[in-house]
């Protein structure tokens, strides 16, 4: 391999491993992320960046029923159609460059038409839904349709259970209510770190009744091109919120990554009306500290609030 393949085969891999977040790059220093260390330890290394993927590709799709859908009817596809299906998503990019046979565009179209069936939607949005869920879309990282189908099946199976458990959740039964200190918890079991957004918007009305939901159910991108996990609006006046998630980073480093979210919301926006809340594992002592500093300098209609999950989900509102 000459000099430019090996620098071009690097890269796409440190790519890969920083879109992944597997690892981070902090003054020209790479350091493996919470996520990566996960990864080193995992024993199914294939099924965890699956499900990193999947999730990714989920939280981002505009039509999740017929990304779904994509995958329940792919799992269950024989190997042969599922190679054939390969090859007309590939077809034409790059070394995968195959003379597709009458028997694989076939496949194909049964493939697509089958999908539409159980989402009901018309097949052309199928086609382009399917064709992003099943390819990579950063150079250097996995195909979703690479993947060993018992991996996937396995991601597609805990999704479906996910699915199932909101579709048959009866919002008035759910455990919610305040104990005498004003805390509010809502508790939902057994439910896995990777669905933590999704829990939240699902649920957000019974969460944050006062809030509504500005982003169109994707993540907003600021003016500096960062990406805000959950952007919405008090319902009764202009002030924005900012909804900050995090499942592997230290509070305080997510404290800071809030801060300067609400900041560029609030040059965005012309307004000092910018409110946060940060969704993490546990405040430790450090970050209580550094909120209660901060809470002091913040404009007087800005303020910064925290919310406590575990992996039972139980959501502390303090």
């Amino acid at each position: 391999m000459n000099k430019n393949k090996l620098s071009e085969a690097t890269f796409e891999r440190l790519t890969a491993l920083k879109s992944y977040k597997l690892i981070s790059v902090k003054k020209r220093r790479l350091r493996a992320t919470g996520r990566g260390f996960n990864f080193l330890k995992s024993e199914n290394k294939q099924y965890y960046l699956g499900k990193i993927l999947l999730t990714d590709k989920y939280r981002r799709t505009k039509h999740p029923d017929v990304f779904l859908a994509c995958y329940r009817e792919f799992v269950t596809t024989s190997e042969e159609k599922r190679a054939s299906i390969r090859k007309s998503i590939f077809s034409g990019r790059g070394d995968e460059d195959e003379d597709l046979s009458e028997e694989d565009f076939t496949s194909y179209r049964e493939f697509i038409e089958n999908v539409a069936k159980r989402c009901g939607r018309a097949d052309d949005i199928v086609g382009k839904v399917c064709d992003l869920a099943l390819r990579n879309t950063i150079v250097g990282t996995i195909a979703p349709i690479d993947l060993p189908v018992e991996e996937l099946s396995q991601i597609v199976a805990e999704f479906d259970a996910l699915e199932k458990f909101f579709l048959t959740s009866d919002p008035g039964k759910t455990d919610l209510e305040a104990n005498s200190e004003g805390i509010t918890t809502l508790v939902i079991d057994n439910m896995l770190e990777l669905h933590l957004e999704d829990v939240v918007r699902r649920n957000f009305h019974q969460l944050f009744p006062d809030l509504e939901i500005v982003d169109k159910n994707q993540h907003y991108r600021t003016r500096d091109g960062t990406y805000i996990d959950i952007f919405c609006k008090h319902k009764q006046d202009d002030k924005y919120t900012v909804i900050e998630l995090k499942r592997d980073k230290p509070p305080s480093n997510a404290l800071v990554q809030l801060l300067d979210y609400m900041n560029q919301i609030m040059e965005e926006f012309d307004t000092k009306k910018v409110a946060g809340i940060l969704i993490c594992k546990e405040i430790d002592r450090r970050t209580k500290s550094a909120l209660g500093a901060i809470q002091g300098s913040l404009p007087e209609d800005s303020n910064i609030s925290v919310i406590e999950f575990n992996l039972k989900m139980e959501y502390s509102c303090m």
